[in-house]
């Protein structure tokens, strides 16, 4: 009779020992599908702010190439301003990326 109860017991602490990491397992699980909600959500807003940028230079490019197909040209300095400006977006991109 006493192998049997100290088998149970035994058995019970093993079973205790388990409930108690899958209860820590559990909540560890629950935190990381937090983390990635938010990696999610900042990645979803990351690609906007992207599609947006990558919109930008399409209209720059469509302008620039409609001006010069007109035969316009930039006012002293507003064609280095726009170079600059275009490089910091990709820069920023680049750096998001």
């Amino acid at each position: 009779m006493s192998t049997v109860e100290n088998g149970l017991r035994s058995l019970w602490e093993k079973v205790k020992r388990a409930g108690e990491l899958i209860g820590t397992l559990r909540e560890e699980n629950r935190s990381l599908r937090v983390r990635i909600d938010q990696f999610e959500g900042e990645l979803r807003k990351l690609q906007l702010e992207l599609q947006k940028r990558d919109q930008t230079i399409k209209d720059l490019t469509v302008s620039h190439a409609t001006a010069k197909a007109s035969g316009a040209t930039f006012p002293d300095g507003e064609r280095e301003a726009l170079v600059s400006r275009v490089r910091d977006l990709l820069s920023r991109i680049e750096s998001y990326l």
